[in-house]
């Protein structure tokens, strides 16, 4: 679903944009904003910020930088991530946690611009 709603934006950037000239308050323009946003985020978050983002532009916004919010990863994916590397038997969040809080060698007592390149 998301590839169709990026070529349909294309198709507008290359048809109806060029005769509308540049009008948008924002940077980045809309439709390079919903482009940005589904590509990243999907289709169903992706075009609700985008729509989000037409509705603000209006003649009594001011305008300005708005760029799409990174994508966060969500609770769910981090615990399987930790217990996919417990499984494994690599570093999960916890045990990384605890050796960040001990010092284990005079090295790592010693602050990092102290250490020399």
């Amino acid at each position: 679903m998301k590839y169709p709603l990026l070529v349909l934006i294309k198709i507008y950037q290359w048809t109806i944009s060029p005769l509308l000239g540049p009008v948008c308050k924002y940077y980045p323009s809309c439709s390079h904003y919903g482009y940005t946003a589904i590509d990243r985020h999907g289709a169903i978050k992706g075009t609700a910020l985008t729509a989000w983002r037409i509705l603000r532009c209006n003649p009594w916004s001011l305008g300005g930088v708005d760029h799409v919010p990174p994508r966060k990863r969500p609770r769910w994916h981090e615990m399987l991530r930790g217990a996919w590397r417990a499984r494994r038997g690599g570093p999960s969040a916890a045990e990384t946690a605890t050796e960040d809080n001990v010092a284990s060698s005079p090295a790592a007592e010693t602050p990092s611009h102290a250490q020399g390149a």
